[in-house]
């Protein structure tokens, strides 16, 4: 018999959950199916495998689209907005402390020496995560989609021509439409925005030029310029995060650096943080946001900031389940749908590749060749661990804090 909890009951499991949602997402739906069902008998088995299906053809994080999908057959449109809250707060709340004391950091002798094994661990882990995304993804036209989103994506990093990250993930996508051999896939709700109008890329898919226009900054003040920057980035972002939260690194990666919010290395950083901390790897986005606020002012901007970065990646989550179930419903087994995210989802290892190869090299390349071999032997070790899915990710980079550290004391 299914029960009715009280909103309390519902928040106070929920942020129980989120305190100890370490592991990945696939970890996070273990302990709602314990939590929710076994234990508590809240939602039946077939709800929630309904709900886990619908979460897995939409963009964003699948746990917290779970989390919010759970809440609201548990006590309705409220319930969905309690759960989703109380399952990202803990993390949420972890990452702005950590973020504080990353910063204070900075002011720190050979605080950067300390980060430098934890970096070498995360583009491992983004590494692997990029190439298990191939491995699954065995048929020619979804390595022809990779290669063309990493040529794309190199092309735009390296060149003048613009071709930004979303719009090579819509093509995938649409490609992945065509490749079925649909003769309706000119139909697909993308399309009637239509390729033939140069506002295409630069409103849908570049930045709104009255964003960083001078009229603006003069007419409401940097401080407001700068957080509706960071909120169209990370809502955008939010709109396509498919596949698994470490594809925010190709979706924020550029932008973050080209706009001077983090430098490639703490950006990386950002990634550390985000999987050590219970919660989605999204909740990266508070610690970006964070920093964009402290260098703005104080630590209660930073917060502001936070906020903000983190409510516009997540917000899609929200509307989505909230709002957009019912289409949701009678959507979700439609093989248009299933082929554009099939085509998105092989399109992202190159856009992933595109940006972590870069990477690579700055944080693989030490003060000496003795170090650069150490560090090598490090990237490829955590690369075969990551690959083969041996050990968590969190755990990785638990461990390569403590290595760093111990580097720290015994050799400085």
């Amino acid at each position: 018999m299914i029960v009715s909890p009280t909103f309390s009951e519902l928040s106070s499991t929920f942020l129980k959950i989120g305190v100890f949602s370490f592991g990945g997402p696939y970890a996070h739906i273990a302990m709602f199916k314990d939590e929710i069902i076994i234990q508590r008998n809240w939602v039946s088995e077939q709800e929630f495998d309904e709900g886990l299906g619908i979460c897995e053809i939409l963009p964003g994080p699948t746990s917290s689209q779970l989390a919010i999908f759970l809440g609201t057959k548990i006590k309705g449109f409220y319930g969905g907005l309690i759960s989703g809250i109380c399952f990202l707060l803990p993390g949420f709340f972890i990452i702005l402390l950590m973020s504080q004391l990353w910063r204070q950091g900075q002011s720190i002798d050979n605080f950067s020496d300390f980060l430098s094994i934890p970096q070498i661990i995360v583009i491992s882990i983004i590494w692997g995560f990029a190439l298990n995304l191939l491995k699954n993804r065995s048929q020619v036209w979804q390595w022809t989609t990779a290669s063309f989103v990493f040529i794309g994506s190199i092309i735009d990093r390296s060149t003048s021509l613009h071709l930004p990250i979303t719009l090579l993930l819509l093509l995938a996508g649409i490609f992945g439409i065509y490749q079925s051999n649909s003769k309706r896939f000119l139909s697909f709700f993308f399309i009637p925005y239509g390729f033939e109008h140069s506002y295409f890329d630069l409103k849908l898919f570049g930045f709104p030029s009255f964003l960083t226009a001078p009229i603006f900054r003069e007419d409401i003040g940097n401080l407001l310029s700068n957080s509706l920057k960071l909120f169209y980035v990370f809502f955008k972002a939010g709109l396509l995060v498919f596949g698994g939260g470490l594809v925010i690194v190709p979706l924020l990666q550029t932008q973050v650096i080209e706009m001077g919010w983090l430098d490639s290395r703490s950006f990386i950083d950002a990634i550390a943080i985000g999987q050590l901390s219970p919660g989605p790897v999204v909740l990266s986005s508070a610690f970006i946001g964070f920093q964009v606020g402290a260098k703005e002012g104080t630590i209660l901007l930073g917060t502001f900031f936070s906020l903000i970065s983190t409510f516009a990646i997540f917000l899609p989550s929200f509307i989505f389940i909230l709002l957009g179930e019912p289409l949701i419903k009678r959507i979700k087994n439609k093989v248009m749908i299933d082929n554009y995210i099939n085509g998105v989802l092989s399109g992202i290892p190159g856009a992933i590749l595109a940006v972590v190869i870069p990477m690579t090299g700055k944080v693989i390349v030490g003060k000496d060749i003795f170090q650069t071999c150490i560090y090598s032997l490090i990237f490829f070790i955590s690369l075969i661990l990551s690959f083969k899915q041996s050990i968590k990710p969190y755990k990785l980079v638990a461990i390569s804090i403590v290595l760093g550290m111990a580097i720290q004391i015994l050799f400085l």
